[in-house]
């Protein structure tokens, strides 16, 4: 039979009962003030995410603006290149027959007077053939011409409205970021002891819900992405610059010069004070530069400099993941690292897969 406590073993006993219990409380009010900060701060960031989420169908929304204004404007061109060549075909066959001169030729040639009247009637009717397709040419060029201006002010147009579309993006998903950050920050500065308590624990689950429910109504909210043409110079760089990382699909290069610039249509420099086609910080390009064209000077504006910079840099960041280039955790981890922003992500894997369903149409 064990001996009984005596009077002041059971006094500290008691003591260390209430202190625990004490700290057990303030550990649950510091839980409960944490998740009550956690719920208005997740308010915050949903009401953040639906702008975000309208933020990325603008931007889509604006890339399908700007291919179809890339289509008219190269349908404009083929139709001056033809009617041009159709204009050119004629004076060369007039040219072949000898010109006017030939045909004053002809006239002198004739046998008798009725061969005269027909080579005379003959000549009226071909120079007024040509005189009157000069004049309809003439008009035809002037309404080109305004087409032509008419769409390249559409493709202007298209390009300035996907800067503002990704401007007000990265505005809106700079705000739910800030409120994400803070009510994950919350929960942090917690104790062990607060932490482990049951609100705290609740409030742990809401913010990863609400992450989960913000990425899958965004990826729904963004739609199809429409690729957009590719100017020669930079599909060349893309394609070059993606064989300095074994692994690499040009096409995601491609995916990101879309989303950063739309391939340098508006590579102004950002609120942020990235610069250039590929959107780079002036430190950042500093410390991954890479000379692409091979000219000795190092220029985050230069299209070859910042597409091989880009590749470099997404190499090396993608070597973080236990993924090989090219796989889905390596893409993941590389292009968080470029922009860690998960719509970003999501909105570059959706222009490479448009620009692969693109190329693949393009194909003979």
């Amino acid at each position: 039979m064990a001996a009984p406590a005596s009077p002041a073993t059971a006094a500290t006993a008691g003591t260390d009962t209430a202190s625990n219990q004490t700290a057990a409380q303030q550990a649950n009010a510091a839980a409960s003030q944490a998740r009550a900060r956690v719920d208005a701060l997740l308010d915050r960031y949903q009401i953040a995410s639906a702008q975000v989420d309208l933020g990325v169908r603008a931007l889509s929304t604006a890339f399908a603006a700007g291919s179809a204004a890339d289509v008219n404007t190269d349908a404009a061109a083929a139709q001056q290149r033809r009617a041009l060549a159709a204009q050119s075909a004629q004076i060369r066959a007039v040219y072949a027959a000898g010109g006017p001169a030939g045909l004053g030729v002809s006239i002198l040639g004739a046998t008798s007077p009725d061969d005269v009247l027909w080579r005379v009637s003959t000549a009226d009717r071909v120079l007024g053939t040509l005189f009157a397709d000069a004049e309809d040419e003439v008009v035809t060029q002037a309404r080109l011409a305004t087409q032509a201006r008419r769409r390249a002010v559409d493709a202007d147009a298209a390009t300035d409205a996907q800067a503002r579309a990704l401007a007000d993006l990265q505005q809106r998903a700079a705000v739910a970021a800030t409120a994400l950050t803070q009510a994950q920050a919350t929960l942090s500065r917690l104790d062990s002891r607060a932490r482990q308590a049951e609100a705290a624990q609740e409030a742990a689950r809401q913010i990863a819900a609400a992450q989960a429910a913000a990425q899958a109504a965004r990826r729904t909210a963004m739609g199809p992405v429409t690729a957009l043409g590719i100017p020669a110079e930079y599909q060349h760089a893309y394609q070059a610059a993606a064989l300095t990382c074994p692994g690499m699909s040009w096409t995601l290069l491609a995916g990101v010069g879309q989303v950063e610039t739309g391939h340098g249509r508006n590579n102004r420099p950002s609120s942020a004070g990235a610069i250039g086609p590929m959107q780079f910080m002036p430190r950042t390009f500093a410390a991954y530069a890479v000379d692409g064209d091979r000219d000795g000077v190092l220029d985050a504006w230069d299209p070859e400099d910042a597409i091989f910079t880009a590749a470099h840099y997404l190499c090396t960041s993608g070597a973080r993941s236990t993924g090989t280039a090219g796989s889905a955790a390596w893409k993941h981890t590389a292009l968080l690292a470029y922009n860690h922003a998960e719509w970003y992500v999501d909105l570059v894997l959706a222009a490479e897969q448009a620009i692969i369903t693109q190329a693949a149409a393009d194909l003979p």
